[in-house]
């Protein structure tokens, strides 16, 4: 009889124990999610990816921003010009999904994976249709990443001190209109500042899957007759950032379908890595990846800038083997990132 007592007492213990673990809060818990975002490292586009338009071929693996607008243009070697336009965003916030805090989303896989899926569209005029509008739709969804900054207990803890007056402290300004967004709060700024020191020194890894599709409008026309499918593609990339080095790794495996007159029915596989090291400013990456449908190895480098608010310049360099003549193509492909997230000031 007293060895079920002590049995029951054990085991009440142990719920208590369970119970209280999960009801603690951690840092933040209880703010909203946009204050956990930083313009850092946001990936690529998935439907740039599958017009060939993005600056780089190996996608990145991190968590999304929830909009993004990006503005490209592919300078050939011939000088010729192909510009292109692609919006990005979280449909689950788009369309009324709405987490309670941040509390939330620590603790439901669910609600984190919808908070983490990405809608891309985007149009592009391209030389390898030069009469066509070339137009395309993707969803990319991170399976997990270990640096996700609403995990960052230290940045929880500066926030509720930024925000939350002590004895001797007054509440920094708030602006009333737009959600509790902090303006002019020095310990703020730089609770986000040593954020982004601490992301770009963390070691961990991040996993997304993605599909896209892309289409043309022969002679610029949205007639149904005129429109066709002519690519479809499905990737999966891993990431692993080393740590203090500041520098991370990735690797990336995708199929993909072509369907032109040029090709008629073709599929393989695009496969590579990429080397990436971060800096405060500047984001440097050199990639090689291997194309079987082109039996081509190419590579490129790319440099990405920081030097204004929720906008981002970036630029890429890259030999690439064109899939309609076969030639070997040197391309510059500069653009500009811009990030209709939820702002800090």
């Amino acid at each position: 009889m007293e060895r079920h007592r002590i049995s029951c007492s054990i085991f009440t213990f142990l719920l208590i124990l369970v119970g209280y673990s999960q009801d603690t809060e951690q840092p933040g818990d209880n703010q909203d999610a946009y204050s956990f975002k930083l313009d850092y490292n946001v990936p690529e586009s998935p439907a740039f990816a599958v017009l060939d338009a993005n600056p780089t071929t190996i996608m990145r693996a991190s968590t999304p921003q929830e909009i993004i607008t990006q503005l490209a243009s592919n300078f050939l070697s011939g000088n010729e010009v192909s510009p292109g336009l692609a919006f990005d965003f979280n449909p689950y916030f788009t369309f009324g999904g709405r987490l309670k805090s941040v509390k939330e989303y620590r603790n439901s896989y669910g609600k984190r994976f919808l908070a983490n899926l990405q809608l891309s569209f985007a149009t592009i005029n391209s030389m390898d249709f030069p009469d066509d509008l070339l137009f395309s739709g993707g969803i990319r969804a991170t399976l997990f990443d270990s640096k996700d900054l609403i995990f960052d207990k230290q940045l929880g803890k500066d926030i509720d001190n930024a925000l939350l007056p002590d004895d001797t402290d007054e509440p920094g300004p708030m602006n009333n209109n737009d959600q509790g967004t902090v303006v002019d709060n020095p310990a703020l700024k730089q609770a986000y500042a040593n954020a982004k020191t601490r992301y770009m020194e963390k070691a961990g890894g991040s996993l997304a899957l993605g599909y896209a599709i892309a289409g043309r409008a022969k002679d610029n026309s949205f007639k149904t007759d005129s429109i066709v499918t002519y690519r479809h593609q499905a990737w999966l990339v891993g990431q692993y950032d080393l740590g203090k080095s500041g520098m991370s790794i990735n690797a990336m495996v995708m199929y993909r379908y072509d369907q032109t007159p040029q090709t008629t029915d073709n599929d393989g596989l695009i496969s590579g890595i990429a080397l990436r090291k971060y800096g405060k400013k500047l984001i440097l990456s050199a990639e090689i990846y291997h194309d079987s449908m082109k039996e081509s190895i190419d590579f490129g480098g790319y440099a990405e800038v920081y030097l204004i608010p929720s906008i981002t310049l970036f630029a890429s360099l890259k030999k690439e083997t064109n899939s309609i003549t076969g030639d070997e193509d040197v391309i510059l492909k500069p653009g500009i990132k811009w990030n209709f997230s939820q702002a800090k000031k």
